[in-house]
């Protein structure tokens, strides 16, 4: 009797599991279902989650009561610019449409209410002597604009225009006295802004610049003063001294890293030639073979 007694208990649990296994296959959902259902409400909670943080964001800027705690709305206090000569501040405050005293974030007036990118974009057009402006906002309800302004490489001959390593051209007026002068481009198709892409031998000019302005050559930049672009295969150089080179290497205005060191060597060759007791008297040098160098 006491064994037949534990073996129905014994039993007991077995019976409750096959019945909570029949009440579960009728149930009619299977494990995919119930899946679905689970990554449904992640979901669910995760807009609940982006929604509420958007909201206390909101808040953040605009001000407002939440849970009876006021906030008070967000302005600013003052603005810091760091710039240049190229644009006077109260332009750059004009163009962006900044002043002190508005909201941060409003439905019409606030700072990030409108696209900000759209007005950077107008200021950098307007002024092509900026090549970066950017706008954050600092602790103590500051905000910062740094403008920086386009270092040229040389000045275009009989232009205000300078140019820089990015073949942009724009228009400098002060500090441009000890830069090498370009000559023989077409002086009409110059334009504030414009980007000289297309023109092999001012490519080959900036790439000579950015070589000697790196000391990778043992020239020098400030012997130079001039570089005539005007031939389709080389470009002339004239220096301090009255000597003129004229000047070609093996891919020349594409800027590889190949070129560059074909460009070295043609460098440091009239680099000797100059100091050679032989051709110390000679006002003219012809470098436009790789490897090989004339002088008259």
């Amino acid at each position: 009797m006491f064994s037949s007694r534990k073996k129905t208990f014994a039993t007991l649990p077995r019976a409750m599991r096959r019945l909570n296994s029949r009440s579960a296959g009728s149930s009619g959902l299977s494990d995919g279902a119930r899946r679905a259902i689970r990554l449904g409400g992640m979901a669910v909670l995760l807009v609940g989650c982006l929604l509420l943080l958007r909201g206390l964001l909101r808040l953040y800027f605009c001000g407002g009561d939440l849970f009876g705690l006021a906030i008070p709305e967000q302005k600013v206090d003052r603005i810091d610019i760091a710039s240049g000569e190229a644009v006077p501040k109260h332009l750059l405050l004009e163009y962006l449409q900044l002043r002190e005293g508005m909201p941060f974030f409003d439905s019409k007036e606030g700072l990030f209410a409108n696209d900000l990118g759209r007005r950077q974009e107008r200021v950098l057009r307007a002024a092509p002597a900026l090549a970066t402006l950017s706008i954050s906002r600092a602790a103590s309800n500051r905000v910062v604009v740094v403008a920086t302004e386009r270092a040229p490489l040389a000045k275009m001959d009989n232009t205000p225009f300078a140019i820089d390593r990015e073949a942009v051209v724009f228009a400098r007026y002060r500090g441009t006295d000890q830069l090498p002068v370009i000559t023989g481009f077409p002086q009409k198709t110059l334009s504030p802004g414009l980007k000289i892409t297309s023109h092999r031998m001012m490519a080959a000019a900036l790439e000579l610049l950015q070589c000697l302005e790196a000391g990778q050559s043992e020239l020098r930049k400030g012997f130079l003063v001039a570089l005539d672009v005007s031939k389709i295969d080389y470009i002339t150089c004239k220096f301090t001294d009255g000597r003129r080179m004229q000047l070609a290497w093996k891919e020349m205005g594409r800027g590889t890293e190949k070129g560059r060191r074909f460009l070295i060597a043609q460098l440091d060759g009239y680099v000797a030639a100059i100091q050679d007791p032989r051709s110390r008297s000679c006002k003219d040098f012809d470098f436009r073979i790789p490897g090989h160098g004339y002088g008259r």
